[in-house]
């Protein structure tokens, strides 16, 4: 059963959705929980297209890129984004592009682009460049993009040097693959330790994924990834982070420590408590949780409705083109079994 947060008893806002009929449930308690209407939705699979619509109770949409470039929601929800943003790219940019400037709103729920090196050359690299890619499309949920990290940053302010992190990210697929996780946890590392000079990581696809005693290596897009995946990442200076990402579990969860010079920090999904060098507890935050909420349904549902308000705090944009770069070195190194840098991607990413 799905566990959403309540009402906020909002105007309504209007939204269209692309998923697969495993997401409705959630995401329906979702856009419900922020006031938000579904007008139409529709399937990256064809075939479902007339479940998900019916699950939502609205029209049916069987066609992405018009949904982007001809309709006008407050918001189009890619919970499922398929094969948007991996064939036709200029086509598929361009749709983007036409949402923006009628002032539809687009989230999506996985990494786009899916796979960083075929947009090289590409006018994707130029909207990255340029920073206009983020006006074009927002990533959600995002633990960066949430209250616990706004008021982590502020204490942040007087801990010093992160000397090492450790991060675990989980969630259920219903929010997306691995990769939209990889991803996620990547851009979180960069904000709060910087991009690594070298990325170690490795891959499980679950049992359902060995083969004759050998496990499944990953492909070379974020898009479509399920399973398992552990990282070391090491900085120029020799700081250390550590990261375990999943969308194999039944609830989602955050755990995270940070250790400085004076002390460590003791992050969940509910707040954190910062411990001085003997111990002792000197700063904590907690967070209203309701009972039985999935976290994310939370973070989403927060998020979309300050996407459509427009109102809500000022954060610095996703760097796409260094989280993207580290997100593809992990993938890259999980195939390689040996540390990747992650300069060598996102130099590759950027070429025009």
């Amino acid at each position: 059963m799905y566990h959403g947060v309540m009402s906020t008893n909002r105007a309504s806002t209007s939204a269209m959705v692309w998923a697969v009929p495993e997401q409705v449930e959630m995401l329906a308690g979702v856009l419900s929980a922020g006031g938000i209407e579904v007008l139409g939705a529709g399937s990256p699979i064809a075939a479902q297209s007339g479940a998900v619509a019916q699950g939502f109770g609205c029209g049916v949409q069987d066609d992405l890129r018009h949904m982007l470039s001809s309709e006008s929601p407050d918001l189009v929800l890619l919970a499922s984004p398929g094969g948007f943003g991996t064939s036709d790219l200029e086509g598929d940019l361009g749709a983007l592009q036409q949402a923006h400037s009628r002032d539809v709103a687009v989230a999506t729920m996985e990494p786009i682009p899916g796979e960083a090196t075929v947009i090289s050359g590409t006018g994707w690299t130029d909207a990255i460049h340029t920073g206009a890619f983020g006006e074009f499309v927002r990533v959600v949920p995002m633990v960066r993009r949430g209250r616990l990290v706004d008021e982590l940053m502020a204490t942040l302010e007087t801990f010093g040097v992160i000397r090492s992190m450790s991060l675990s990210l989980c969630a259920p697929k219903a929010f997306g693959s691995l990769g939209a996780r990889v991803f996620e946890a990547m851009d979180l590392v960069r904000t709060l330790v910087g991009v690594p000079e070298i990325i170690d990581a490795s891959y499980q696809g679950g049992a359902s994924a060995s083969v004759n005693g050998l496990h499944q290596l990953p492909g070379q897009s974020l898009r479509g990834l399920h399973g398992i995946m552990a990282a070391h990442l090491r900085m120029t200076d020799g700081r250390g982070v550590l990261v375990q990402v999943s969308d194999q579990v039944g609830r989602s969860g955050l755990m995270m420590t940070l250790l400085g010079d004076e002390g460590e920090i003791r992050v969940r999904d509910g707040g954190f408590v910062r411990l001085d060098q003997s111990g002792d507890e000197i700063d904590s935050y907690s967070m209203e949780m309701q009972a039985g909420a999935d976290p994310s349904s939370m973070r989403l549902t927060e998020q979309l409705i300050q996407l459509c308000s427009g109102v809500g705090p000022v954060r610095s944009p996703v760097d796409h083109a260094s989280v993207l770069a580290m997100g593809h070195t992990a993938l890259l190194s999980a195939r390689t079994g040996q540390g990747e840098t992650p300069e060598t991607i996102r130099r590759l990413l950027m070429e025009v």
